[in-house]
């Protein structure tokens, strides 16, 4: 279709093919049990239908790769064993039979720890982990338990847990990994300048906020192999100012390019990049959600694309990083067809990650390739403006 013809283009990521450049991305869906070593039909069933309907790259949810500190709540698959290979492959099946490359997502949840689901019990008793023992007792943040800062050992130890989930992800048949260092999840907890206050090796300047990040990524590559690609999530900017705090306090846009340089520079494949507002956690991964009913904030950053109330939320940051970066650029943060071929074509980033839509319409990609865009906007919207009123309800 010419409407969308960068948007239906095949890419690389590492030496991995694409079929178009809409990315699902890896948001959790919760269909499984860390008892799971087969995978659950339900989960075989959503994958292979976002599979089929022709998403260029599937990303699967994160499994918990260190039991039980990496995972707060039992309805994630785990692969911290061998014995969770198998269901994994299964799951990979369903998805090549039908020619879509996947990722797994990894990442540790750490202090991200959040009673979003009050009714499942938690992994483990006592606090979670994290870089320094800080919290925010926020309503809206998901660091309200103060967490016990990890020693080095223990950092160490997370490493190798990462590289050999990392491998088995890639012997039950996964093109490759995407790690997520964005969010408040553990590695972002390390990244920022706000949250990680140590004085040793892993805290103070960026090289060593980033030294568990860039050491996951070689030690990845050194067991799966160079070609194996590893694609990474980042906070391209975190801002304060939900908390009345001044962001330079925060992972800062410059402090984020030197991340991104450090990454490529240590192999990785591709930058996905988001951004994070301190205090306002749900209004990062979900950028509309930042502006119902109105946003906490009357002054936004520079960079941080706000007039559309979250729709393209990143694309400023993505365009930047762009231009000192060698891979490719995945940008998220509602975006649409049409707005994502705008970015494509404008050369903003070099993939378009979507979640939402596809969740609304699995066959989306295919749609748009023969020419009907018919049926996936009136779901989208009846889902959105459904979820918009809930949100207005609940804060009046």
């Amino acid at each position: 279709m010419q409407k969308y013809r960068k948007l239906l283009e095949p890419h690389y990521i590492g030496k991995v093919r694409t079929r178009n450049r809409i990315i699902k991305t890896g948001a959790a869906m919760n269909y499984w049990h860390k008892d799971d070593t087969k995978m659950d039909p339900k989960a075989l069933s959503f994958y292979e239908n976002l599979a089929r309907g022709g998403v260029g790259l599937l990303v699967v949810e994160s499994p918990i790769v260190d039991y039980p500190l990496g995972g707060r709540w039992s309805n994630r698959y785990r692969l911290d064993e061998d014995i969770f290979i198998e269901g994994m492959a299964q799951l990979v099946e369903v998805m090549h039979k039908h020619g879509c490359p996947t990722f797994m997502l990894m990442w540790h949840d750490g202090p991200w720890q959040n009673p979003l689901f009050p009714d499942v019990p938690p992994l483990y008793d006592g606090p979670p982990v994290g870089s320094y023992p800080l919290n925010l007792p926020t309503p809206l943040d998901f660091h309200r338990d103060i967490p016990r800062q990890l020693s080095v050992a223990e950092i160490e130890d997370i490493i190798d847990k990462f590289a050999s989930a990392a491998l088995r992800a890639k012997k039950a048949g996964f093109d490759g990994v995407e790690i997520n260092a964005a969010s408040s999840h553990l590695f972002h907890n390390f990244l920022s300048p706000f949250w990680n206050r140590r004085e040793d090796e892993y805290g103070g300047n960026t090289e060593n906020r980033a030294r568990i990040l860039i050491r996951t990524v070689k030690e990845i590559k050194n067991r799966a192999g160079k070609d194996f690609p590893v694609s990474v999530i980042i906070n391209a900017i975190e801002m304060g100012r939900a908390l009345g705090m001044d962001d330079n306090q925060c992972l800062t846009f410059e402090e984020a390019k030197k991340i991104a340089l450090l990454l490529q520079e240590a192999g990785v494949d591709a930058i996905h990049v988001r951004s994070h507002w301190l205090g306002y956690h749900v209004g990062g991964f979900l950028p509309d959600y930042l502006f119902y009913p109105e946003p906490p904030v009357r002054k936004f950053p520079e960079l941080y694309n706000w007039r559309e109330r979250g729709r393209g939320a990143n694309i400023y940051l993505a365009k930047e990083l762009k231009k000192i970066l060698s891979i490719p650029i995945i940008v998220v943060g509602k975006i649409d067809p049409p707005l994502g071929e705008q970015i494509l074509q404008r050369g903003y980033a070099d993939f378009i990650a979507m979640n939402r839509r596809l969740l609304a319409d699995p066959e989306l990609p295919r749609k748009l390739a023969e020419g009907r865009e018919d049926g996936n906007s009136s779901l989208y919207c009846l889902w959105n403006s459904f979820g918009s009123k809930q949100r207005d309800a609940k804060a009046v």
